[in-house]
């Protein structure tokens, strides 16, 4: 039963968790009130989506076990009391379970991209698999590469739930938002309905893509005892602790200012302000707080946490921007 819930931890079932949430949200509150406010219908079925959150949940749950599977020697430096892979789970059953991951979660992706007849869908899944595992097995070692992979997948989640739904409402109601268009609004592109549901998808992803690039950078600052012994070309080691930490909080500065017009700029009502500075910019602000002032490894982990509270409560501004702007129109 130990080695169970261990071999459950190895797969991070909560970060798994987030990464179903994310994709439930940007479907039932981000795509689903745009569609549904104007009397249309989303396209892909509850079931097909089910199989393509478990698709990438089963993708990610892979890319997790490799990467604690080619972690072990920076891990006994790190995190030798949390060491799973070689000490609970043997390492071949590792292997075996990321590879049985990694083919059931492809099979399925494949399944579902060729169901709904966009085959070349699928192939964002190949690509997922494919850089967790060179991830693993070099591109973590090298400058800033293995950062941006990981920020890139993680901005990939949100954006997944759009690339799926968003052909197939263009195939079925394209015609008809076009004649809408040209009747009623002349001269303006009937596409821009179809854009504007992937722009708030892609402000999510972005969002993804930049707080896991400042939490990758600082993952590297905690861990850069156990880097040093592989070899590793992370940021704090290239550039030194201090100017990685300067990095960082550029990062974190950029992301707060950016989130601050962002919501001037697009949903500037009272709530979305009140919920951004307390849910998001407070804890960014804790982050950036702890970030400077870090110097052992459970430090740069307390501002990493904060970091995950901000991203948690930034996917969560859905159903705030759900309620404040479609709860009276769709119940």
């Amino acid at each position: 039963m130990k080695n169970f819930i261990q071999f459950i931890r190895l797969t991070r079932p909560l970060n798994l968790a987030v990464i179903a949430l994310t994709m439930w949200l940007m479907r039932y509150y981000v795509l689903r009130p745009v569609v549904e406010v104007n009397g249309y219908e989303l396209q892909l079925s509850a079931f097909y989506f089910f199989l393509l959150v478990l698709s990438t949940v089963l993708i990610a749950a892979a890319g997790n076990v490799i990467n604690d599977y080619f972690d072990q020697r920076t891990d006994r430096v790190n995190k030798p009391k949390n060491i799973i892979v070689g000490v609970h789970v043997k390492r071949r059953v590792a292997m075996l379970v990321h590879q049985l991951f990694n083919l059931a979660g492809l099979a399925i992706a494949v399944f579902v991209a060729w169901k709904i007849g966009i085959w070349k869908l699928s192939i964002v899944s190949f690509f997922a698999a494919g850089s967790l595992w060179f991830y693993s097995v070099q591109f973590k070692r090298d400058l800033i590469v293995g950062n941006v992979i990981i920020a890139f997948l993680a901005g990939l989640v949100p954006l997944l739930v759009g690339l799926y739904e968003i052909p197939l409402l263009i195939r079925e109601y394209g015609a008809e938002v076009a004649a809408y268009f040209t009747e009623m609004r002349p001269g303006e592109d009937p596409a821009m309905y179809f854009k504007i549901m992937f722009y708030f998808i892609l402000g999510y992803a972005l969002f993804a893509f930049l707080l896991n690039l400042i939490r990758e950078i600082q993952k590297d600052m905690a861990d850069v005892k156990g880097d040093m012994r592989i070899g590793a070309r992370t940021i704090p080691l290239v550039y030194g602790i201090k100017n990685a930490k300067k990095i960082t909080a550029s990062l974190i500065v950029i992301a707060m200012i950016a989130l601050l017009v962002l919501q001037q700029m697009v949903v500037s009502d009272t709530y979305s302000l009140v919920y951004l500075i307390i849910a998001i910019l407070l804890p960014l602000a804790m982050s950036l707080f702890y970030n400077h002032r870090a110097v052992r490894r459970p430090e740069f982990m307390r501002a990493g946490n904060y970091l995950k509270i901000a991203m948690l409560f930034g996917i969560l501004y859905s159903v705030v921007h759900f309620y404040v702007y479609y709860g009276e129109a769709l119940g």
